[in-house]
């Protein structure tokens, strides 16, 4: 079956929330991302939207992004986290929020993300989709990990 993508709905929560606690094994990271998760299923700030891609039959969660505009930027996109261990669906979401904000008029998507193992996918989905390393801030995270600044420029009009 076809990899479907689809907007966070309310009834995602428990859904989302268990597959979010169950890709990322560091609590720092985990409590990160169901916060970021939190305000997306809040339904209040454009800030943060979440794009849920499923797969099999029945439909399974195989991946999760969180994206939204940047306040007090001109049309800027901030990608907030690409949650899956699965290549194709971390591509797909990448895409689709790249897709979803050329669309909207965007001038550009940016994405901080720790320089460690756990985000290995996204990074990868990342640099597959356009998007370059502009920035890194050693020890930022934690001793030894660096924060990684992603940019991608969007065709605008």
């Amino acid at each position: 079956m076809a990899l479907e993508l689809r907007a966070l709905m309310p009834d995602d929560a428990d859904t989302a929330r268990a597959f979010v606690s169950g890709q990322l094994a560091n609590p720092r990271y985990r409590a990160r991302a169901l916060e970021v998760l939190d305000a997306a299923l809040r339904f209040e700030d454009p800030e943060f939207m979440a794009l849920l891609a499923l797969d099999g039959d029945p439909q399974q969660l195989v991946g999760i992004a969180v994206f939204g505009t940047v306040a007090g930027a001109h049309a800027v996109v901030k990608l907030h986290g690409v949650i899956t261990k699965d290549p194709a669906a971390a591509h797909a979401l990448v895409d689709a929020v790249r897709r979803t904000s050329e669309h909207s008029g965007e001038r550009m998507i940016v994405c901080e993300l720790p320089d460690d193992e756990a985000f290995a996918t996204a990074t990868a989905a990342l640099v597959a989709g356009g998007f370059t390393e502009e920035g890194r801030v050693p020890d930022f995270v934690r001793d030894g990990v660096a924060l990684r600044l992603f940019v991608r420029p969007l065709l605008v009009g």
